[in-house]
């Protein structure tokens, strides 16, 4: 019995993970899918008045990434079900024949006890015994017989149970597979619309070609000075670093100085661990190096600078298809309520609040890192403000068009990285 029990046992876990797995599908599915209705949202909000833009090109690009990842997740779904499916039929064809095997054995037991059923044939096995300790085994045999007989049947009874349910898991999962079916023929529909909005609203951004190229000219003229900003604070905290690091060096080596006649002194038991990462100017303390460390440890784990985010610009050089534009962006342009908070992403010192083009900044030192939150309407915190990870530092302000927006940027000291690398994802 113990084989089986295990078995039991077995397939009672390995359905239990499957339905995890499941759950854990559908959940990141309806994360999806709420993620394509705020970018529906979102696009919706700008007026049909408003001419074509290459924010609204980026929404319809990233709802069609969203829409491929909800089609994706579904045939993830539908290999697990047409696993099981396999399973379940390979299950049900074992205890069919494994119940044909009981019901042909239970049935030769019930032909051998029809042909010895007489009181008096059972009597007569007993008292043609030899000896009094054999005919106490006749009875104990007889009583075997007799449970054995009902194992059988309890086993039939177990194994048709087991098969019912079995035959039920299947019906169940050839009815998901019909949904998931369904569900995945309509986000291919979906996708499809998609894809035909796209091409319409790239014509549409073709025809005003030479227009948007001036207005990416104007915000290329921005970046720039936004990223000659940035690149002259990390260089001043590099210089401000090593400086501090030169003045500490000179006052440690006036301490060491000691008389020609004394001892050496003693290695201290307290001394500091050899470093195990590589040395930065801008790790100059235990501390600072902590927050850097914390900082990189995060990766792909740090909360968004606003609630309600959508990207319309990523990071580096792209060309927009169907025109001859080129984005080459220092940050990301991420859309948001006008005047909602906007978040420190870390534990860091404000290095400088300051004004790029008519609209506030801030940058944050992390260690050797550096976030800087652009287009500010508003900020709560001046230079040298200790700030805290998700703590508001300022307002978001509004764009030409009159949606919020924040540029938000981050730096290794001063190579520009991309920021959808370090942010958890939505």
């Amino acid at each position: 019995m113990k084989p089986i029990l295990l078995f039991f046992l077995f397939f009672i876990s390995s359905q239990f993970s499957f339905a995890q797995t499941r759950d854990e599908l559908e959940k990141k599915r309806k994360e999806i899918q709420q993620e394509i209705q705020e970018l529906q949202r979102a696009q919706s909000e700008i007026s049909k008045d408003k001419k074509a833009g290459l924010s609204q090109l980026k929404l319809i690009e990233r709802k069609l990434r969203s829409r491929y990842a909800v089609i994706e997740n579904l045939n993830d779904e539908m290999k697990m079900i047409d696993n099981t499916i396999f399973n379940d039929n390979r299950e049900i064809y074992r205890l069919q024949r494994e119940l044909d095997t009981l019901k042909k054995q239970y049935a030769r037991t019930i032909e051998y006890a029809y042909k010895n059923r007489s009181s008096y044939d059972m009597m007569n096995f007993i008292f043609s015994a030899t000896s009094f300790n054999d005919a106490v085994r006749r009875v104990s045999y007889l009583k075997t017989y007799r449970q054995y007989r009902d194992e059988q049947v309890g086993n039939i009874n177990r194994t048709q149970k087991e098969l019912s349910v079995k035959i039920n898991s299947l019906t169940k999962d050839k009815k998901d597979k019909g949904k998931v079916l369904l569900e995945q023929n309509m986000q291919k529909e979906l996708l499809e619309s998609e894809k035909k909005e796209k091409n319409q609203f790239v014509t549409k951004l073709k025809s005003r070609e030479k227009e948007i190229e001036k207005e990416m000219a104007a915000k290329r003229k921005i970046e720039r000075s936004l990223q000659s900003s940035i690149a002259a604070i990390v260089k001043r905290e590099i210089e401000a670093a090593r400086k501090k690091a030169e003045e500490d060096a000179k006052k440690a080596a006036a301490v060491a100085v000691k008389p020609i006649e004394s001892k050496p002194a003693a290695a201290s038991s307290s001394a500091a661990p050899v470093a195990t990462r590589k040395v930065n100017v801008l790790e100059n303390t235990p501390e600072v190096t902590r927050v850097s460390v914390g900082f990189e440890n995060n990766r792909g784990n740090l909360p968004w600078p606003v609630e309600k985010a959508t990207v319309t610009a990523g990071f580096g050089r792209q060309k927009i298809e169907g025109t001859s534009i080129i984005e080459d962006n220092i940050g990301l342009t991420i859309q948001t309520v006008p005047g909602s908070n906007v978040k420190a992403v870390f534990d860091g010192t404000v290095a400088t609040v300051y004004d790029v083009a008519g609209s506030q900044t801030i940058t944050i030192k992390h260690g050797k890192y550096f976030t800087t939150y652009y287009n500010l309407s508003s900020v709560n915190v001046s230079k040298g403000s200790v700030v805290k990870m998700g703590q508001p530092i300022g307002k978001a302000a509004q764009n030409d068009d009159g949606d919020g927006e924040i540029i938000f940027v981050v730096n290794v000291e001063s190579k520009f990285v991309d920021p959808e690398d370090w942010l958890k994802n939505r």
